[in-house]
């Protein structure tokens, strides 16, 4: 049985997998530095996630991977690929080696368990998050600049944690000397707790080059400790903080890249001295494009993909197109799928026309959402309204009439359009277009009815 990478029981796994393995990497170093004795931790919470990453192991074996966007479910493959690259490090940071040492009898390394030493290999499995958020960033719901800013955060948070530790621990190896900072702090008596606390306290103002001077170096140890951890520090933070703002500049970057041609386009309707009222339009209507599709260009987005896969997007896209509209009812399959490939997207903004009166059809228009209002004369007279799964400018195409009357947007709407060379194309591929037309216009809405018997073509 093999496992698919994304699968719900994979993805609910590896979540649970990254939850432990920040556990771990923060339990087992304050274990060994602030508790010291084998005794005092809670082993049977370790054993169990031990035992929970063991059962990863075995799992990896049978999970599925992804090479040039293709899913692989080969087993030799996956197995082969699995031991070329983290196994190694899996077995490594899970090996059992403590409860060997337990059964042998524990020891003592300058006053620190053997077991609890051991255990510090458990660090390896960082690698196995970085394997895990490398898998989420490939999901096409995620979004990989907030993983990558997750992973950037871990890693500080999980750097400062170790440093904090060792600064702790520097002083307990040589049984808190009078010099020590430790002693200097009047801590060395006090709860684990607090103790991890003041050093955590000093790793974060050292590292972030800020330095209170509250805690100080007062041995040579000390003072090396403190220049590596600054040298970290001053490059850590930097190329963190730097990684960090591209990071976010990136989640960013299509709203900035929208706002900044809203910017552009209002600069040039100022330069031109449009009346403010035409430019507060026009900003509305793209305050509506980024609410509604976040200022993409659906039509140019799926231009590069392949017909069959552009065609599976567009049933997706345009399914209430498909259920409300009476005329892909009666089309064929083939016929259905080749009207949706040519359909092209648009919006329009209220006040915004869709089609004027006296001009000759060159387009059938599909309504998706929103209202518009067909209107008459020079007084535009209204003579009602067309919604969503409703649709015009046939009998102005297909006669190559003048239309009678406009019709304007009432509301925000998204229409999807056919325009007349895709309409004869169609028309002279597929001859059963034309009478699926006609029939579809004895099943006219009663509204549209009406407007016919008015003399009104679209």
């Amino acid at each position: 049985m093999i496992i698919r990478e994304h699968s719900t029981f994979r993805l609910c796994w590896d979540a649970l997998i990254l939850a432990l393995i920040v556990y771990s990497c923060v339990l087992i170093p304050y274990q060994l530095v602030f508790l010291q004795s084998f005794e005092l931790v809670n082993n049977g919470l370790m054993q169990f996630i031990s035992l929970v990453f063991l059962c990863d192991i075995g799992l990896n074996f049978i999970t599925s991977y992804r090479k040039a966007g293709e899913e692989i479910f080969d087993p030799k493959a996956i197995r082969s690929r699995y031991l070329r690259g983290f196994f190694i490090f899996d077995m490594i940071a899970n090996l059992p080696l403590d409860l060997l040492v337990a059964a042998t009898g524990d020891s003592q390394v300058s006053g620190y368990s053997v077991i609890l030493l051991v255990r510090l290999l458990a660090l390896f499995r960082l690698l196995r998050l970085f394997v895990i958020l490398g898998r989420w960033e490939s999901l096409s719901w995620t979004n990989p600049a907030i993983l990558r800013v997750l992973k950037y955060i871990g890693a500080v948070l999980v750097l400062t944690h170790c440093i904090a530790c060792l600064w702790f621990a520097l002083a307990y190896i040589d049984q808190f000397p009078a010099e020590s900072w430790v002693v200097a702090a009047n801590i060395q008596d006090s709860e684990p707790m607090s103790q991890y606390v003041r050093s955590l306290y000093w790793t974060i103002t050292t590292m972030s080059t800020v330095g209170y001077g509250d805690i100080t170096p007062n041995r040579t140890i000390e003072y090396l400790m403190a220049s590596v951890v600054m040298l970290i520090g001053a490059s850590v933070y930097a190329f963190i903080i730097g990684g960090l703002a591209s990071l976010l500049s990136n989640i960013h970057a299509a709203k900035n890249s929208h706002w900044k041609h809203i910017e552009s386009v209002e600069q040039f309707l100022r330069s031109r001295q449009v009346p403010a009222e035409l430019g507060n339009r026009v900003h509305r209507y793209y305050e509506y494009l980024w609410e509604r599709h976040r200022g993409l260009n659906q039509r140019s987005l799926l231009e590069d993909l392949p017909g069959s896969l552009r065609l599976d997007v567009m049933q997706h896209l345009a399914g209430d197109l498909l259920k409300n509209v009476h005329l892909f009812n009666h089309c064929s399959t083939i016929l259905r799928n080749t009207l949706l490939v040519a359909l092209k997207s648009a919006t329009y903004a209220p006040g915004n026309y869709l089609a004027r009166e006296g001009e000759v059809g060159k387009n059938i228009i599909f309504i998706t959402r929103g209202q518009v209002e067909i209107l008459v004369g020079e007084n535009e007279v209204n003579k009602g309204s067309l919604g969503p799964g409703d649709y015009f400018g046939y009998l102005s195409v297909a006669l190559k009439e003048h239309r009678s009357a406009s019709v304007r947007a009432s509301e925000y709407c998204e229409v999807f359009i056919l325009d007349k060379s895709s309409y004869d194309r169609i028309s002279a591929d597929y001859p059963e277009f034309l009478q699926v037309m006609k029939q579809v216009s004895f099943e006219h809405s009663e509204r549209a009815s009406q407007l016919l018997l008015e003399g009104i073509v679209l």
